[in-house]
């Protein structure tokens, strides 16, 4: 009698969505540079020469040579990009990145010629720095498992490149001196690059990669022009000799790289049984409310900002140029960096308020620095000698709220709000340098007569509060994780001239021992540009502080 009953057959079931490499993407790296090509060379011309013994071939000559230098140091930065898997193995993508760099290095040249009744002796100290770079490149990759890329990639390189020299001369027996020629040169570049790297995901949102790259920014060398040595007689202060100098070298190397990304759900189109996809997604969002007022939720993060710093501190006249990571505070002082920072948000509904802040004491000493003003140019570029301790605070205050909320349709866990904020920035900048000039003989700018040493120390420090306002997107993409993005822009003449700040971070829920934890890693920039003037002397700062943030808080 069961075999006459109607059977009722199961409709096929649809394959399980798999992973794809598609979609849009934002990260963070880190990682370090080493050279490509070392020399830094210094060609010198004589163009002028009235003197008795006919110096200027001696002494032109003597000013020639080649210094071996690095081009080494760590950097940090970001990048983001759009990957598309368009076979079962195969992804092409576009990527673009930027970072800020303490990349440098420099070399001496010591050098003696006979001349006609004596002798030119000559030093110089010839230094290279990358203060900047980054790149836009394709990528081809091969999905050696569905979750392991690896791949090829190349296109443009560019970046801020500078060369700085200093050249002293001496032509005895003779009564002729000159001052120490000094160079400084800054331009952007722009170059090319390729390398290759692997891509392994950690989730369906998140990656992380291992990269290297080789850059040459620019086909050929790159010439920075000197100041001449311009000898005069001792006793009469006429004119004698004059030769012009150039130095040059190339901006060449190596990068090897570590980086977390973070990609969008709604970028990421889907996917029935193989993870090739169209070229972009076809989101769909519907418009959820907004969060309901209810009871007060408190949230305290204690973090670590490693904090990267590129542009010019200016205290008391001196301008001085940082171009420091994190790193340079661990290997190239003697105290350990203070950092204590700090970040709480109490939150109802749409509403919250927030309180951010971070103080840091960072040391930097010798290379690091680049003393942009004339006296300390001669200083370090003579001796190689300088000291700066920096004290940074930066707090921040203000209120937001949600201004709306969307369900991505594609994901059922997956909701992205958006919200507004304003609120004032604190800022306190206390800058002490000390630079010691040694050997700088008859050097106008140091006021110094003779061979000698001289010390000289600068401090002075900085305070502005600056209005702001921004956005806020935070992008829920499962049950207790979320990828935040804030972004805002203050100052407008009322505290600084202009301020921005960006931050980007991923962040989980977590549970220990019955505590509501959570833990935090993203990245951070904030750009000053403000000064003032104190008894006729500029204090400021025109800067990008940037770098990793990490942290675990408590939720209440």
């Amino acid at each position: 009698m069961g075999a006459d009953l109607p059977t009722k057959k199961d409709s096929p079931a649809k394959p399980p969505p798999v992973f794809t490499w598609t979609g849009f993407y934002v990260g963070m790296n880190f990682g370090h540079a080493w050279t490509g090509s070392r020399p830094i060379s210094a060609a010198s011309a004589n163009i002028f020469d009235v003197s008795a013994a006919g110096l200027g071939l001696a002494s032109a000559s003597s000013a020639c040579g080649v210094a071996h230098a690095r081009l080494n140091d760590y950097y940090f930065g970001g990048q983001g990009g759009y990957n598309w898997q368009f076979t079962e193995k195969f992804v092409a993508g576009l990527e673009a990145d930027i970072q800020g760099a303490g990349v440098r290095g420099g070399g001496g040249l010591a050098n003696v010629t006979p001349a006609p009744g004596g002798f030119a002796v000559s030093s110089a100290t010839l230094r290279r720095r990358l203060e900047n770079f980054g790149t836009v490149r394709g990528r081809l990759g091969y999905a050696v498992t569905p979750t392991i890329l690896v791949y090829a990639t190349g296109g443009l390189a560019y970046g801020g490149v500078d060369v700085t020299s200093a050249l002293a001369q001496s032509l005895p027996p003779s009564l002729l001196i000159a001052d120490i020629a000094n160079g400084d040169f800054y331009k952007n570049r722009i170059g090319w690059t390729i390398g290759g790297g692997a891509e392994m995901a950690l989730g369906h949102n998140l990656s992380a990669k291992l990269e290297y790259l080789y850059y040459d920014l620019g086909s050929g060398s790159f010439a920075a022009p000197v100041s001449s040595l311009v000898f005069t007689d001792a006793t009469t202060a006429a004119l004698q000799l004059v030769d012009a100098t150039r130095v040059s070298t190339r901006f060449n190397g190596h990068l090897l790289r570590l980086g977390l990304n973070h990609r969008f759900d709604w970028s990421i189109p889907s996917t029935s049984g193989s993870p090739a996809t169209e070229l972009f997604a076809s989101p769909r969002f519907a418009p959820i409310e907004r969060s309901a007022f209810a009871d007060w939720r408190i949230k305290v993060m204690p973090y670590l900002w490693a904090i990267n710093t590129n542009g010019t501190l200016i205290a008391r006249g001196d301008a001085i140029g940082t171009d420091t990571t994190i790193i340079d505070a661990f290997t190239k002082t003697s105290s350990f960096p203070l950092a204590f920072m700090g970040r709480v948000e109490v939150s109802n509904g749409p509403l919250f308020l927030y309180g951010d802040f971070a103080w840091a004491r960072l040391r930097f000493s010798g290379s690091t620095l680049k003393l942009r003003s004339p006296v300390a140019d001669v200083a370090i570029a003579v001796s190689a000698s300088g000291r700066l301790k920096q004290t940074l605070a930066i707090g921040e205050a203000g209120v937001a709220y949600e201004l709306a909320r969307w369900k991505f349709l594609g994901a059922p866990d997956s909701t992205i709000a958006l919200g507004a904020y304003a609120g004032v920035r604190y800022g306190y900048l206390g800058i002490d340098l000390t630079t010691k000039a040694v050997g700088a003989a008859n050097s106008e700018l140091l006021d110094l007569a003779v061979v000698g040493v001289r010390a000289t120390a600068t401090s002075g420090s900085i305070r502005w509060v600056d209005p702001v306002v921004g956005i806020q997107i935070r992008d829920e993409f499962a049950p207790g994780e979320e990828f935040c993005m804030r972004g805002d822009i203050g100052g407008f003449g009322a505290g600084s001239k202009f301020s921005w700040q960006f931050y980007g971070g991923y962040s989980r829920d977590f549970e220990l021992s019955g505590l509501k934890l959570v833990g935090m890693i993203g990245y951070r920039a904030l750009g000053i540009n403000y000064s003032t003037w104190v008894n006729g002397e500029e204090n400021g700062l025109n800067a990008v502080i940037h770098g990793p943030v990490t942290g675990v808080g408590m939720r209440f």
